[in-house]
């Protein structure tokens, strides 16, 4: 199981991570001066830690005014709080990415991860539902919801979640190891 989680955390990671370093670069970090641009660059670390989090919050005081950069970085925060278990203070963090950005799928997906982690299926399932209809998020809700089956034993339903996941993303290698532990059992 905790396998199946830190697929799942870094799957999530390595989405926020390439939308908040796309947003990021390189005219953002031009007007950033150099403490900030070296929070920024903790804050977008793959490796999660609580210094980490806090170089998110520091890039968030000293960062840009654009909803959208604030978004990321709340983002990014929040994956942060979910590889070190913080999963109350991710779910704050999504909501404040969604607020910003606008987007109910960035705060759905979020907070059915964060559920997810915590055990709670019934809620991430839901949350995963909630934005599997948006086109830039339903991949990942799929996914999501192929993961909450497999943890409640519901293969049939899983291999399904999976099936959608790899229509809407061909070739996306993490639905597909995942699914070959389906076959496994």
């Amino acid at each position: 199981m905790k396998t199946l989680l830190l697929s799942a955390t870094l799957v999530l990671a390595m989405t926020g991570t390439a939308a908040a370093n796309e947003t990021l670069t390189p005219t953002g970090l031009n007007a950033v001066q150099s403490p900030a641009h070296a929070a920024l660059n903790d804050c977008l670390s793959v490796d999660s830690s609580s210094r980490a989090v806090r170089a998110c919050t520091k890039a968030l005081r000293a960062s840009a005014p654009k909803a959208d950069v604030r978004s990321q970085l709340y983002a990014r925060r929040a994956l942060h709080q979910m590889a070190l278990g913080r999963q109350d203070n991710a779910v704050k963090d999504f909501t404040r990415a969604g607020d910003l950005a606008n987007d109910r799928g960035l705060e759905s997906i979020g907070h059915g991860f964060a559920a997810m982690m915590s055990n709670d299926l019934t809620t991430a399932r839901r949350k995963f539902e909630d934005c599997n209809d948006q086109s830039r998020h339903a991949p990942l809700a799929e996914y999501g919801l192929g993961l909450t089956y497999q943890m409640s034993g519901e293969t049939d339903a899983a291999r399904d979640a999976y099936a959608r996941a790899l229509s809407l993303r061909p070739g996306w290698t993490a639905v597909t190891e995942q699914m070959a532990t389906l076959t496994l059992k």
